[in-house]
């Protein structure tokens, strides 16, 4: 077997972690009070360790397309009827093999539906690696198409072979949009030009929490929705209460049955617009006014909005798809849209066919950060990452430079608009610093997805560190799991005090909670003495494209 970076499975023990106490001088934000002693156990040889020996599957990996089915593409390109299901799902049970990645037993911690990623930690990552288009962005501008009638919508540098990206490709589907797409060149063609349904497939959208985006441009082209209650990682309450109330203010009447919200416009009255403030500058909450205020008379004002690039995008790109729409403030706390007045819905006869849109996505601020992240706890010399918009990755970068990572900017020639090279040198294994203290923020703070891959470098940083989560009150999972590497954290509430280990953490068998949390470990895995296995890596094939691949050809 040829593994990731090398592998098999090694026994470890979990010593006494001690305590860390915080900083008071340098600190990202304030700091909570209390801690906990609380530690869990750890076993030398897991069951899931057992398993995979026993079975000795090591070499075959099986794609999934959703938590319930084991299917891929066949095809590169592929055209989908705008009438009934999704064809994604026409092949069955295709498996490819590809070195890494496992296949465990049901009565383990790796499911028999689900992989593990065996590594070999101790190298040092160099050479290249390629950034993908923004998920976020991407699945985003996917809803938002449904605000077009035209027969072509493409976009391009998509990140069509990730699970969250197909399924809500699904979800177009089963509204009755068409379309094609060329896997080599990451390019999808959209065919919006006629709805059959305003009730998506309820199997895909209670898979991916981002399809409920698809409430708003649906309310505004054809005046309703009656949308399943969305799933997504189990990383702690995520309402989708300020959606309905922002739709609520542009006019909308809000119905609950069941598992289903059906959002509907009154007989004879059209959306108006409003001024909707946020308690909180929710990006999901943000994106559905800012869809369904297009087609809405008047002028919508959206005050404390989320400030995220991937709002910023989705508003360039609706500017793009429908004429005369305009949105100022794209960046701010403060977003206001002119809706296309007198139009009605978009789908009316009186509107006509809308023209062809092309437009490119953005690349993934936080798969940037992730190959940051690398190059910094492996110590690499040079790590060049291509096309990444320097300005989403900021934040990022600075914390990591204040780590003793050197980060620096190179304008690529064939990059992106907008975009450049990053080249990261980290200090020698043992070298990074601790952070006295970082608390996650909407942007532009630390991001709360970059967190989990934080917890990890700093487990092995010099010193103390205290990490503080307010987005996401359920997101310490990956420290659970880091202590049985050896890592020395104790757990208040949504706050970590990690002290670090510089001599590095130690392989075991570990499991993946959700997509963050799995290449959180995955990063700890590439530092750790001996060999680490990740469970549960359906989680992270939903949001980083080919990540065995771009991991070993950089090392």
């Amino acid at each position: 077997m040829t593994p990731l970076v090398g592998l098999s499975v090694v026994t470890c023990g979990n010593g006494p972690a001690g305590r860390c106490l915080p900083h008071s001088a340098h600190a990202y934000s304030f700091l909570a009070s209390t801690r906990s002693n609380n530690r869990p156990s750890t076993s030398t040889v897991t069951k899931c360790q057992q398993d995979l020996i026993l079975r000795g599957r090591r070499n075959v990996r099986s794609r999934v397309a959703t938590g319930d089915d084991q299917q891929t593409f066949r095809n590169e390109k592929r055209v989908v009827s705008p009438l009934g299901e999704s064809k994604l799902d026409d092949v069955v049970d295709r498996r490819e093999a590809r070195p890494g990645r496992l296949h465990g037993n049901s009565n383990g911690n790796c499911a028999s539906k689900n992989e593990a990623m065996l590594i070999r930690g101790g190298n040092q990552l160099s050479g290249q690696v390629e950034i993908s288009g923004s998920k976020k962005a991407a699945l985003a501008l996917l809803a938002a198409s449904l605000l077009s009638n035209s027969p072509k919508v493409t976009l391009s540098n998509v990140p069509l072979q990730l699970t969250d990206v197909r399924n809500m490709i699904k979800v177009l589907n089963s509204l009755g949009v068409g379309h094609s797409m060329d896997l080599n060149s990451d390019t999808l063609e959209l065919d919006c030009s006629s709805l059959t349904s305003v009730t998506p497939n309820s199997s895909y959208v209670k898979a991916l929490r981002a399809s409920f985006l698809v409430t708003g441009p649906l309310l505004a082209r054809v005046g309703e929705a009656r949308v399943p209650l969305p799933g997504g990682c189990k990383i702690g309450s995520r309402p989708v209460d300020l959606h309905l109330k922002g739709l609520e203010k542009l006019g909308a009447d809000i119905d609950f049955s069941e598992d289903f919200v059906h959002v509907s416009i009154p007989k004879n009255r059209r959306l108006r617009g409003s001024v909707v403030r946020f308690d909180y500058p929710s990006v999901g909450a943000t994106e559905t006014v800012m869809m369904a205020a297009c087609y809405a008379e008047g002028t919508t004002t959206i005050q404390n909005a989320a400030m995220e690039p991937e709002v910023e995008e989705l508003g360039n790109f609706l500017m793009q798809l429908i004429p005369g729409v305009t949105l100022r403030g794209l960046g701010t706390g403060k977003v206001v849209i002119s809706g296309v007045s007198g139009t009605g819905l978009a789908n009316s006869s009186s509107s006509g066919t809308m023209e062809e849109v092309a437009h490119s996505v953005i690349p993934d601020r936080i798969e940037a950060g992730t190959f940051l992240s690398c190059g910094a706890i492996t110590g690499s010399e040079s790590l060049t990452l291509k096309g990444v918009h320097y300005p989403h990755v900021h934040t990022i970068a600075t914390v990591l430079r204040d780590m003793g990572c050197e980060i620096v900017t190179e304008m690529g020639g064939e990059t992106a608009e907008g975009s450049s090279d990053l080249v990261i040198c980290s200090p020698k294994h043992g070298g990074l610093k601790a952070v006295p203290l970082l608390e996650t923020s909407p942007y532009p703070g630390f991001p709360t997805d970059m967190q989990p891959l934080l917890c990890s470098l700093l487990s092995v940083a010099k010193g103390d560190s205290v990490v503080k989560e307010t987005v996401f009150e359920n997101r310490m999972s990956t420290c659970t799991e880091l202590l049985k590497m050896g890592a020395a954290i104790d757990i208040a509430s949504s706050t970590a005090y990690i002290q670090g280990k510089p001599e590095g953490l130690v392989g075991n068998c570990v499991s993946a909670t959700d997509l963050r949390a799995g290449v959180a470990l995955i990063l700890a895995g590439l530092a750790a003495k001996g060999e680490t296995i990740v469970c549960n890596m359906s989680h992270v094939d939903r949001g980083y494209v080919n990540l065995e691949e771009k991991l070993r050809t950089i090392g």
